[in-house]
């Protein structure tokens, strides 16, 4: 009798299980056709009616599970998070009319002028996305089957990436997506897609003038996706929907946030999240505030932008929705607005352990002995950001204000012109804004920006390149060795041989996926300048952003090969090769050793 209930247990789990798969693939094609596509009326209520059904269907299945369940408290605790949607989906079915008045209330108070099938369409496609949502949330329960997959972390996460590169590419090259007489080709969505998710903002099409208000949105929320990370998110969801982590996806997130303590993961976790929302927030008013270009063209439109660029320069995107970015006239001597851009690349290139650590100097009893916190509580990691970070950005100012005071004549007064020089240097270390156009920059300028960009940002951040602590690492162990010492010290502490192997092991990573990529690119690009290519490469690899008025003028050859580079360049060049290896255990037994002769 037990053997045979609890058979019957799982019959249902199971047929639960398929039911909401295809309501999952339902809603995912309704999503497609009502935010994407023009519909009819008739088409709209058919879908309406359609949805209704899965929206029962998702209750009934969740009833059943509840009414067969043993332990029916436990299930309550367990999965109250289904329960409370169920609720929702019953209220929606009892009450029709409900989300349609919440519409209509909406329209008035916002002074629209929205058709019957336009409020119907919103209506399906609200629902729709709770259904999409409350599967994916669902999903993250089963984060623990993906651990038994046995693939390298590596893997996991770039394929985490692909899938919502994938996916926004799809809806970028839906019709409603692009303005009228303007169309996207799916190489040119993937393209946008993969820039937008790898926060690089490359862009082969003008993100104002090409994409309606439905593809920024798009586009933004692929950038806040891409920056956080998508593992990120799905863990959050698993430890506040599922109560917790296991010991093997706390070892994951450990590689993925670039943490040494897998004690630490979880509350790193839910402090990214924290951090992301407050500073994101402070730096959409502060941009409202003190920055409003021609472009805004009401009250709404300003919103949007500060919170699209806010969004866009803590993650380091380098995305706008103006049609001249920071160059467009209100914004280009805007002193204001370009410090809180600087501010928001800044914070968000330093990496969240580190923004972490610098908060707890609000909590520190010496509040205004700075120095002192600096030196007894940061860890040496930290310091060493901070120390690279501001030690890069002074001297490229100081050289790109030097060598290209021409550049800037027409921007003004010395002070115009050293400033731009600051905001150059910090964007090109990963954010991919530009106040003045890159093209017009001689060879050693741009041959400055090339290795910022080549550097670029910190250790779990939101930036790119081969990151400021593998540049000092290195660095730091070639003046070791010159000095004819063997251990590498810092701040008083000996670095672990590791360190500087995995150092070396992303730069010769790096220079081995810039070195195919410029070469493909020369094969394919046969009619642009080396310099450009080059420029192109190391942006793309670095996830930048910053171009010499290359990118438009790509061939399909070219687009995919930046794509690449983009892709690899957000899952990082070690972690890119390493995604194709399974773990493997080492080898009990020793060779000799021998000794080979370098250099």
């Amino acid at each position: 009798m037990k053997k045979n209930f609890l058979a019957l247990i799982k019959q249902i789990n199971l047929f639960s299980e398929i039911i909401l798969g295809i309501i999952f693939i339902y809603s995912v094609i309704v999503l497609i056709a009502t935010v994407g596509f023009y519909l009819d009326k008739n088409t709209i209520f058919l879908l309406i009616k359609i949805t209704n059904l899965s929206l029962l269907l998702f209750v009934l299945q969740e009833l059943a599970r509840i009414v067969f369940d043993k332990n029916k408290k436990k299930y309550v605790y367990e999965r109250w998070f289904e329960l409370a949607i169920s609720i929702l989906f019953l209220l929606i079915l009892i009450f029709p009319s409900f989300t349609i008045n919440i519409i209509n209330d909406l329209k008035s108070n916002i002074g629209g002028n929205l058709s019957v099938v336009e409020i119907y369409s919103i209506n399906l496609t609200f629902i729709d996305l709770l259904l999409i949502i409350t599967f994916l949330l669902k999903s993250t329960r089963y984060i623990d089957a993906i651990m038994k997959l046995n693939l390298h972390p590596s893997a996991i996460f770039a394929l985490s990436f692909a899938l919502i590169i994938f996916t926004g590419a799809i809806f970028l090259s839906l019709p409603k997506a692009t303005v009228d007489g303007e169309t996207t080709s799916f190489i040119d969505a993937l393209f946008t897609s993969t820039s937008a998710v790898c926060v690089t903002g490359l862009v082969v099409h003008n993100t104002a003038t090409h994409f309606t208000f439905f593809g920024k949105v798009i586009i933004l929320l692929l950038i806040q996706t891409g920056g956080l990370g998508v593992m990120t998110l799905t863990t959050f969801f698993a430890t506040i929907i599922a109560g917790g982590l296991s010991v093997k996806a706390r070892f994951l997130m450990k590689e993925y946030l670039s943490q040494i303590n897998v004690e630490t993961v979880g509350k790193l976790l839910l402090k990214i999240l924290q951090y992301t929302f407050i500073i994101e927030t402070i730096g959409a008013i502060f941009l409202f505030i003190f920055g409003k270009s021609n472009e805004d063209k009401d009250f709404l439109s300003h919103i949007f932008n500060s919170i699209f660029h806010s969004i866009s320069a803590f993650c380091n995107a380098g995305f706008s929705t103006y049609k001249d970015g920071m160059m467009q006239n209100l914004i280009q001597n805007n002193y204001w607005y370009l410090s809180g851009i600087m501010g928001l690349i800044v914070l968000g290139g330093l990496g969240f352990a580190v923004l972490v650590e610098l908060s707890q100097l609000l909590k520190f009893k010496n509040l205004f002995n700075f120095k002192l916190y600096i030196k007894s509580k940061l860890s040496v990691s930290a310091k060493i950001v901070l120390l690279t970070t501001f030690g890069l950005n002074i001297i490229g100012s100081i050289l790109i204000f030097i060598i290209s005071p021409n550049i800037f004549q027409s921007l003004g007064t010395t002070f115009n012109t050293f400033f731009h020089s600051v905001f150059t240097t910090i964007s090109a270390k990963t954010a991919g804004y530009n106040s003045v156009p890159m093209e017009l920059y001689s060879f050693p300028i741009a041959f400055v920006i090339i290795f910022l960009m080549w550097v670029g940002a910190s250790p779990g951040s939101t930036g790119g390149g081969i990151k400021t602590t593998t540049f000092f690492l290195a660095f730091y162990s070639l003046l070791s060795q010159i000095r004819g010492k063997e251990r590498v010290e810092v701040f008083k502490k000996e670095l672990q041989p590791n360190n500087l192997t995995s150092a070396y092991l992303v730069i010769i990573a790096n220079l081995l996926s810039l070195s195919i990529g410029i070469f493909l690119l020369l094969l394919f690009e046969t009619d642009k300048q080396p310099l450009d290519l080059v420029f192109e490469a190391v942006s793309a690899a670095s996830t930048v952003g910053l171009s010499r008025n290359l990118t438009p003028f790509l061939g399909e050859g070219g687009k995919l090969i930046i794509i690449l580079l983009m892709f690899i360049g957000r899952v990082g060049f070690l972690n890119f090769y390493l995604a194709f290896y399974k773990p493997s255990k080492e080898p009990e037994y020793h060779y000799t050793k021998e000794t080979i002769n370098v250099g």
